[in-house]
């Protein structure tokens, strides 16, 4: 399995409200825990992570800061990803609200309160498209395309017309 490695460690310092989007085509298999994106420096403090499927099924986005603690935010959709073809992701970030938003195939799915920001996992040094921080966790086991970084909390408007409402 191959993985990305992205250069952008001191970017999601700066980030407050952001939002993470790519297209992701999944089959499903390979196991649990599996990363779209996974950025931090280790697996107990300070990452942020968009898994697609969990043990219990549905997609996860959880975020903890570089502080540690059991601080750590996560949002749950409430069903599982579809293995049908290709399905477009998207997380927002809210610093106003302090809420993170899930989005699949342009319509908000999960929202939920976090305590976390980008910004407060500081200079990350392992930021990863298909890889987990978890050695345990097997790489992503499917596609991605188009994945960005936007440096502010998309509107759903904007969301769905990254996902082809056009």
């Amino acid at each position: 399995a191959d993985y990305v490695e992205l250069p952008i460690g001191p970017l999601l310092s700066t980030l407050t409200d952001s939002t993470f989007a790519t297209w992701v085509s999944f089959p499903n298999t390979g196991g649990d825990w599996q990363r779209v994106f996974d950025f931090g420096t280790s697996n107990t403090a300070g990452y942020m992570f968009l898994c697609p499927r969990i043990p219990s099924g549905p997609v996860r986005f959880g975020i903890t800061p570089a502080a540690g603690g059991d601080a750590e935010s996560v949002v749950d959709t409430p069903n599982e990803l579809s293995t049908d073809g290709w399905h477009h992701l998207a997380v927002v970030i809210d610093s106003a609200t302090m809420t993170v938003q899930i989005y699949v195939d342009g319509t908000m799915v999960a929202s939920g309160a976090t305590e976390t920001l980008p910004t407060d996992l500081g200079n990350t040094t392992q930021n990863w498209l298909g890889r987990s921080q978890y050695a345990v966790d097997a790489y992503f086991g499917g596609s991605l395309d188009d994945f960005v970084i936007y440096s502010r909390a998309l509107s759903p408007g904007e969301v769905r017309y990254l996902a082809g409402d056009r």
